[in-house]
């Protein structure tokens, strides 16, 4: 096992530093978020610190941890220690001769991606607006939704969860495999709410467990992206200690569908963000609209109920 320590550096605009693998390393010509070893006597932060300094010319004023995982190589394997830069000084070069580029993580302009970077990248490319599109078992309700959802993608829609609870999990599957066919050639991406086995089968991009479900698990399900609703700093200490990629905090406002529960607010939210290391969208009375101010309480954007969303063009479905 080899630790290292990787730091991600993003500017205001959602671009992400990649570095070049030089020739004459492993794995040349690859392209990766810039880090490396943990020195014997290191702090993963304090190696992300030097490598960033040593590799990049950075000097980090603020790192944020943000996600540990392992990934195997043919000859190795590496346990990622992940940090947000949340500050830096200094304009980045490439120190050792390699190349850098600023891009859109869901655009890349440079590759081929490190392999043992992928996850966390994918990560990275989250959209700011996450639709969830509640699926009844009334008759007619998985047609409703798929005629709706051209128009979606057309505005600009690339992250949809799907929640179909009251159906059964064959049907669950084959509602998500049907929308696999529409979203080809888009960049949509599709989270099946319910079990990993079931979004494997739907062939969707990943899962989403609701905070009930998050409360039974013990370790992280077999999935590629792990989304989980959250209504407390409980339950983000609990994703976060679980391996969950990004969380859904919510009610941020009071909603007509849960009208006892207690609202965070946008205060409230900036403080559950503030002290989790995972990224979170904001949820609960909130439209495409509120996407400035999730930002500003430290919010990737929001999550809407897709009938707040009318899908005629140009409408601001895409944020």
């Amino acid at each position: 096992m080899v630790d290292v320590a990787v730091g991600v550096l993003r500017a205001p605009d959602g671009r992400v530093l990649l570095a070049e693998r030089k020739a004459g390393s492993d794995a040349a010509g690859f392209w990766e978020l810039p880090g490396g070893q943990i020195e014997p006597g290191e702090s993963a932060a304090q190696a992300a610190a030097r490598e960033l300094l040593e590799e990049v010319g950075v000097r980090a004023l603020e790192l944020a941890p943000w996600r540990v995982y392992e990934h195997d190589f043919p000859a190795k394997r590496l346990r990622l220690h992940w940090f947000h830069v949340r500050r830096w000084s200094g304009e980045p070069n490439g120190r050792e001769g390699q190349r850098l580029a600023w891009v859109d993580p869901a655009r890349p302009t440079v590759g081929p991606l490190l392999a043992s970077n992928e996850l966390a990248f994918a990560t990275l490319a989250l959209p700011e607006l996450v639709a969830v599109a509640r699926v009844s078992r009334a008759p007619g309700a998985p047609d409703e939704l798929m005629a709706r959802m051209p128009s979606l993608v057309a505005d600009g829609l690339r992250l949809l969860i799907v929640r179909a609870l009251e159906l059964a999990p064959g049907q669950r599957v084959q509602l998500t495999r049907r929308l696999r066919q529409l979203r080809r050639g888009t960049g949509l991406r599709l989270l099946l709410s319910g079990t990993a086995l079931e979004a494997r089968q739907a062939g969707a991009c990943g899962l989403h467990s609701s905070a009930a479900a998050l409360a039974g698990l013990t370790e992280r399900p077999p999935t590629r992206l792990w989304a989980v609703s959250a209504h407390n700093a409980r339950d983000l200490e609990r994703a976060s200690a679980l391996g969950a990629d990004v969380a859904i905090v919510s009610p941020v406002l009071p909603t007509a569908s849960h009208p006892t529960d207690q609202a965070l607010g946008w205060d409230g939210l900036q403080e559950l963000v503030a002290a989790s290391p995972l990224p979170v969208y904001a949820q609960g009375g909130l439209g495409p609209g509120d996407i400035g101010a999730a930002r500003s309480a430290g919010a990737l954007g929001v999550a809407v109920d897709i009938r707040r969303l009318s899908g005629s063009g140009g409408n601001g479905t895409t944020p």
